[in-house]
């Protein structure tokens, strides 16, 4: 059997020639003019040294430096850090709105019919916010997870690429930032849902304003601890030392 070497073959090489430099590209060498079928024959011939390198026969070592990988970890980090503000920044700024958008449709007065009356608009529009905050809020509570789980991932592979303990990374802590932006994105589904019970009560209930107000804040607590429950419970589950041990 002929000794493997780790050079490309040749017509993967001429394609390579063909190719523009990335260094010096633009939106221009996006565009391939190089005739019919030269995509198709880039496609091919990337797919065929995946399939060979697959089966052993192209033993070539990773040109992935761990230097590189390190760097990958850390603009990944960089990008869950990012979505986590956004996704707090996301809330709030749609609870202003909505706020504020009830806060105009109580001082409107519009002449002539409307379709749906503008008594009805004004009676459900709290509502409908606060059950649009609620719901929105438990969507960003999972992004926030997701965000902490992903940074947990990523400061372990670079604890590993410099050679420290997997398991010195922190899960949980209640002064870190995330917890904190978690915590305001509890409360403020947990007010939400307060709130929301208080109008559905009064609505079957109008007399009983004082059980309505009670049984809302009852809820809202609940929510509020059921969403810190779900965040703390979900992370140290997903990062166990085990997992990361297993993955990382």
């Amino acid at each position: 059997m002929p000794e493997q070497t780790n050079t490309a073959p040749k017509d993967v090489r001429a394609i390579v020639v063909q190719l523009p430099d990335a260094h010096k590209g633009s939106l221009d060498s996006l565009d391939v003019k190089e005739g019919e079928g030269f995509s198709e024959k880039v496609v091919d011939a990337i797919e065929m040294i995946g399939e060979e390198t697959a089966a052993g026969l192209l033993p070539a070592p990773s040109e992935v430096t761990p230097g590189m990988r390190y760097l990958h970890s850390s603009r990944t980090i960089h990008q869950l850090v990012t979505d986590r503000n956004r996704a707090v920044g996301i809330y709030l700024a749609v609870a202003s709105l909505l706020l504020t958008a009830s806060g105009a449709i109580f001082h409107a007065n519009p002449r002539g019919e409307l379709i749906i009356p503008i008594d009805e608009i004004q009676r459900w529009c709290l509502p409908i916010t606060f059950a649009t905050l609620t719901i929105l809020a438990v969507f960003m509570a999972f992004l926030s997870i997701r965000t902490r789980v992903g940074l947990i991932y990523e400061v372990a592979k670079m604890n590993a690429l410099l050679g420290l303990p997997i398991g010195r990374v922190s899960r949980i802590s209640p002064l870190s930032v995330h917890s904190i932006m978690h915590t305001i994105l509890s409360l403020g589904g947990g007010g939400s849902a307060a709130l929301l019970s208080v109008f559905v009560i009064r609505l079957e209930l109008p007399d009983a304003i004082h059980l309505a107000v009670e049984l809302g804040i009852l809820v809202g607590i609940l929510v509020t601890a059921a969403l810190i429950a779900l965040y703390v419970i979900t992370v140290n589950y997903t990062t166990s030392d085990r997992r990361l041990q297993a993955r990382v």
